[in-house]
């Protein structure tokens, strides 16, 4: 064995919130040796958005702001929600990550700031050495295939001189914006009447350039907030693959958005990692090691398949079904289906909201690519 080399009982690579998720509750594992394998990139910090559940208690406790009314907003109209239980819910990445990091630290992870270059024989093989284990979890982004869905934005956390944010209700999407190059909304999360994250959110294949985003923000705040005049406290900016991306290699467990945890139709990441995580432990603590991680329900993924065949085709179509569906649930059921804990009743509800006629040539569709 080369003086480099150690060993672990379990190995995390990637220091993001799969990994540091499952590495904050470390003395639950039955493995004492436990190692986290970060780069030395500095990450972008984001403002995380879910919906509160029980998953979520521990990562809600620190939120920065919940709301228990949000909307959904188009041409056609404005749908309001409320929920007394299942407040929308934003919290900040670094603080999570930081949280996360410290419980692990105290339960005896190691990090190790290196660069991985491969897996070896037996375990990863980094610009230092080798760290060897018979488990290893991979929480590193996959490359997003060409030509698949995105859902991608920039957001910029603006103060303003007036007040003109409603800091009772978030705003989920506003379709009142430039759809010239595909499906396009405002997602706005108001911390007070003078402050807010203001992102600009497109659903297709293709990225535009950061002017497009920018400028839809400051149309946006000109023309529904009277605001032509802003400070930009900070910015953020990302692209999330809107479908399950598989990971083929064999080397180790991929767990996080690698390992399917991102919900395809929406992009929501957190709760379900939260779930991916439990369910992980539960088996580690079992003694086995499982080969399907994702947190997603078959007729959910099966559900959002269809939905993202729908609006690809016909993206004018997008608001229209938000529309309906935010019009056909309750506040408390929006919450549970965004969140995978529809039930088929909910679900049912859902597809009766939908328009029959598209949905119907998805699903022939995805019957005929068999």
């Amino acid at each position: 064995m080369a003086e480099q080399d150690r060993n672990f009982d379990l190995l995390m690579i990637g220091g993001g919130c799969a990994s540091l998720s499952l590495a904050r509750r470390a003395k639950d594992l039955p493995h004492p040796h436990v190692a986290v394998i970060e780069g030395k990139t500095r990450r972008q910090d984001h403002a995380w958005g879910f919906f509160d559940s029980a998953i979520t208690a521990e990562a809600s406790a620190m939120a920065r702001k919940k709301w228990h009314a949000w909307q959904i907003i188009t041409d056609a109209g404005t749908i309001t929600h409320q929920s007394d239980t299942r407040p929308y819910t934003c919290l900040e990445s670094k603080a999570w990550l930081s949280f996360c990091q410290k419980e692990a630290r105290q339960h005896g992870v190691e990090f190790i700031q290196d660069t991985m270059t491969g897996y070896g024989s037996g375990g990863v093989v980094t610009k230092s050495g080798n760290y060897n284990a018979p488990i290893i979890l991979d929480s590193r982004p996959l490359t997003i295939p060409e030509g698949m869905m995105i859902q991608h934005f920039i957001g910029h956390e603006v103060q303003v001189n007036k007040p003109v944010f409603d800091p009772d209700t978030a705003i989920l999407m506003d379709f009142r914006c430039d759809q010239s190059r595909g499906i396009h909304f405002i997602y706005v999360l108001p911390f007070s009447p003078y402050q807010a994250l203001v992102e600009s959110t497109m659903f297709s294949p293709k990225i535009e350039d950061n002017a497009f985003y920018e400028t839809a923000i400051n149309d946006y705040l000109a023309a529904h907030c009277g605001v032509t005049e802003k400070i930009i406290l900070r910015r953020e900016q990302g692209a999330i693959p809107m479908g399950v991306i598989i990971d083929d290699q064999d080397h180790s467990l991929p767990i996080g958005g690698r390992g399917g945890a991102i919900r395809p139709s929406s992009g929501y990441a957190f709760s379900f990692i939260q779930k991916q995580i439990d369910g992980l432990l539960k088996k580690l603590k079992e003694g086995q090691i499982p080969q399907d991680l994702s947190p997603h329900a078959p007729l959910d993924l099966w559900m959002d398949r269809i939905f993202l065949t729908v609006i690809r085709h016909n993206p004018t179509l997008a608001p229209r079904l938000f529309h309906a569906m935010a019009k056909a649930l309750t506040g408390d059921e929006m919450a549970r289906f965004m969140s995978g804990d529809a039930d088929h009743a909910l679900r049912l509800k859902v597809i009766m909201a939908m328009p029959k006629w598209p949905f119907l040539k998805a699903v022939l569709g995805a019957q005929h690519d068999r």
